[in-house]
């Protein structure tokens, strides 16, 4: 995130916060998490003043507390940022921040699996003008709420969407795994294998390799292919010894 805070002088307490905030940064870094807290508040004084600056700063520190495996915190500190800079994000300027900060919430909800609280969020957040990397990444995990909540048809459309602009490395095997079982929900079980073997080949993070072989396995029996299926079904059970 680039934080608009200001580089008049020396003087001004808007580039006194930025530089803060750059500190805080280094602390973050080294694991001085408390150290950082400290100076992003007073950084927070600093621009007290400045409503736009306030709201950077304050989405600085949220986006600090989720890098540091503080989901809940971070997401009472989005959520509080709706209430608090509620007739600032009604305006022109207040939007790119609003933005950023349903964008965090979203991916929050999902991680901490608020499903229902997600999904309205998501729905939101999947009209913006993103860049198509971010995009991908907003359809993957609408797809992932859709697929939770049992609604489908909705999650393989935004799979499909995720697929065309390119989903990202590290959220490869993830993808794969739920599109395949989207489809294999939906019965379309030849399309549901390929996810599955895809699952296989795009590395070890996301879901369980037993798991990835028990779905091949059973997507394996549903097109008559018992022999195939036998073999997954086998190394599945093997990998949970």
């Amino acid at each position: 995130m680039t934080l608009n805070l200001g580089m008049i002088d020396s003087d001004d307490p808007l580039k006194k916060a930025a530089y803060l905030l750059e500190e805080a940064t280094c602390s973050q870094e080294q694991g001085k998490f408390r150290d950082a807290e400290t100076l992003i508040a007073e950084a927070k004084q600093l621009a007290a003043a400045d409503v736009q600056a306030c709201a950077e700063i304050d989405l600085f520190r949220a986006m600090s507390l989720l890098k540091e495996s503080r989901q809940k915190e971070g997401l009472q500190s989005l959520s509080a940022m709706l209430i608090e800079y509620a007739d600032w994000f009604k305006n022109p300027d207040g939007r790119g921040v609003y933005e950023l900060v349903q964008l965090q919430r979203a991916f929050s909800l999902m991680h901490l699996e608020k499903n229902e609280e997600a999904r309205p969020v998501l729905e939101e957040v999947v009209s913006f003008q993103l860049e198509s990397r971010v995009q991908s990444n907003v359809h993957c995990h609408l797809g992932r709420c859709y697929h939770e909540l049992s609604l489908y048809r909705l999650a393989k459309e935004q799979f499909e969407r995720a697929n065309v602009l390119g989903v990202k490395e590290d959220w490869q095997p993830v993808f794969h795994y739920y599109f395949g079982y989207t489809l294999y929900e939906l019965r379309d079980f030849q399309r549901a294998k390929r996810e599955f073997i895809l699952c296989l080949q795009s590395g070890p993070s996301g879901p369980e390799e037993s798991m990835r072989y028990a779905m091949l396995a059973t997507t394996s029996h549903k097109l008559g292919e018992h022999s195939e299926a036998r073999s997954y079904d086998e190394k599945a059970k093997s990998l949970k010894r």
